[in-house]
């Protein structure tokens, strides 16, 4: 299993969760599994998502990124990936 994490910064939060739920589909059928978004700041989120892999995620991750803000107006604050060591769900 792998992670990708997006920090970003968006210029009004209202609409956030809507474009997520709406995009969910869009990153399953890129490869993701799973997909958590937390409210960091008044206008900023975490987004992870997890794919079976690196492979998958590269391939989909600046498009997913690309996608979301042309949906909705922002920018992304930094990156970071990695392989899931430990999964407690």
């Amino acid at each position: 299993m792998f992670a990708t994490f997006t920090d970003w910064e968006f210029e009004d939060m209202d609409g956030a969760p809507d474009i997520a739920r709406g995009m969910w589909p869009m990153m399953q059928a890129a490869g993701a599994t799973s997909f958590r978004a937390t409210q960091t700041g008044q206008n900023t989120v975490r987004t992870m998502l997890t794919w079976p892999d690196s492979e998958t995620a590269q391939a989909a991750i600046e498009k997913m990124r690309a996608t979301a803000l042309e949906k909705m107006p922002g920018k992304v604050v930094s990156t970071t990936a990695g392989a899931i060591m430990v999964d407690l769900s």
